[in-house]
């Protein structure tokens, strides 16, 4: 499990497709949270499910864990964050959702756990986002919307558990099953006949444009199949690699519910593509509900860039001088200048100086933690760089994963627009340096 500390997330936008809609049954808000109404259960209740909550949660094993002072609520998805929505952005969506919660488990002195779609975000001292950091827990998340893990580790950490460990617990997790031949037949019969198909009882339904549109934007053969979300306890069935076999030269993707995979001739594309759309739009697929198609979309995207260009086609640098130790306070002191620019011509849009007229006080509170946050954000980016640029000149190999989350932490800085985005772009470096920078 992964913490995050952070109370305030950033909400980034999901992967779109270029000039792809989603279905209308995707764009359907979901029910507006009553908070009121959920703080008011709360007050004699342990957990409290919200109407429309969609995520599972074993409260025969969520309860154990929980102390007295330890509330959970399981909400719906927030929706997407716009004009004639639930919440018109991310700021809305903290005074209305966010501040309120917060403040009363301030005020009540216990812990809550938040669920909204299926993130997981704990308010009181100490507060933290969690969320997976295995492929395991995240298709657990995704493919059964099962939060349960994710809350266990919450209510041990906000039980003073140590950070040893907190996350020393099993809950299983379902291991994927090979399809049968006959699976395999059926499903290959319907995929032979329409690029996309959306099984019964799918909720998420893919546009069967999504197949056409790959091949003529992005010039990759796909064939998609969609399956409706996993009740707890059924198996997965894997029959991306299966359908491969039967669709050679092609891309084939299965999706379980919100859980994607993706099959090419070279594997290790197609795991990276999958994992960097889930690992970028986190949020978007966690708490707004963002649909299938989106990830989908930018699955697509990033397999074209993979397949026929480089994983890395900005400019490459110049050679550097070879590295010197790293110095945290260095590294924030010669960026400072530019980190205080960039973040300027951020803060000095005309969107949010609109906003800025009505909130001035929470502004210049923002400005201020931007400054800080994207300091220290750049400074593992760079501590990350340097680590894998001295492996380099070694002449040893580059540890495939901690390259992707030094790539993944520069893209997500250049995206970032708030102090709490640029919180999660630090925890992306960190992965990475915990991940050794030597294969």
């Amino acid at each position: 499990m992964r913490v995050l500390r952070a109370l305030v997330s950033v909400v980034l936008a999901g992967g779109f497709f270029t000039g792809m809609a989603a279905p209308a049954d995707a764009q359907a808000q979901p029910p507006k949270l009553d908070v009121a109404r959920a703080l008011d259960a709360l007050a004699d209740q342990r957990i409290y499910r919200a109407p429309g909550a969609v995520a599972y949660l074993d409260e025969s094993q969520v309860l154990p864990a929980m102390d007295d002072d330890t509330r959970v609520l399981v909400a719906p998805y927030s929706g997407p964050l716009d004009e004639g929505n639930n919440y018109v952005d991310g700021d809305a969506h903290y005074e209305q959702v966010g501040k309120p919660l917060d403040d009363w488990a301030t005020e009540q002195g216990v812990h809550l756990i938040f669920v909204e779609g299926i993130k997981v975000t704990l308010y009181g001292e100490p507060g933290a986002g969690v969320g997976p950091s295995t492929i395991p827990e995240l298709r657990q998340v995704t493919a059964y919307l099962d939060v349960s893990e994710a809350v266990i580790f919450a209510a041990r950490y906000a039980a003073g558990i140590s950070r040893d460990e907190v996350g020393d617990f099993d809950y299983p997790v379902v291991d994927p099953v090979p399809p049968t031949a006959a699976q395999v037949d059926d499903l290959v019969a319907r995929l032979t006949a329409d690029r996309v198909y959306n099984a019964p009882g799918r909720e998420d339904p893919i546009d069967p444009r999504m197949a056409q549109l790959a091949q003529e934007e992005n010039g990759i053969p796909v064939r998609i199949a969609a399956f409706p979300l996993r009740p707890p306890g059924e198996p997965l069935v894997d029959y991306a690699p299966e359908l491969l076999k039967r669709f050679p030269g092609e891309v084939v993707m299965v999706a379980h519910g919100r859980w994607l995979d993706v099959a090419v001739a070279d594997q290790a594309k197609a795991d990276s593509a999958r994992d960097y759309a889930y690992g970028r739009y986190e949020y978007a697929s966690f708490s707004q509900g963002s649909p299938m198609q989106d990830r989908v979309g930018t699955v697509l995207d990033r397999l074209e860039v993979l397949l026929k260009g480089t994983a890395y086609g900005r400019p490459q640098p110049q050679p550097q001088p070879r590295p010197q130790p790293y110095d945290v306070r260095r590294t924030i002191s010669d960026l400072t200048p530019w980190v205080l620019i960039g973040a300027a011509l951020v803060l000095g849009g005309a969107g949010l100086y609109t906003w800025r007229r009505g909130h001035a006080d929470r502004a210049d509170a923002e400005r201020r933690a931007m400054r800080r946050e994207s300091a220290a954000a750049m400074a593992k980016i760079g501590e990350l760089g340097a680590q894998l640029l001295a492996v380099e000149e070694r002449g040893d190999s580059v540890n495939a994963a901690a390259a992707e989350r030094h790539a993944t932490a520069h893209a997500l800085y250049d995206q970032a627009l708030t102090s709490a985005a640029m919180i999660e772009v630090a925890a992306v470096a960190d992965e990475g340096i915990a991940a050794g920078v030597m294969s």
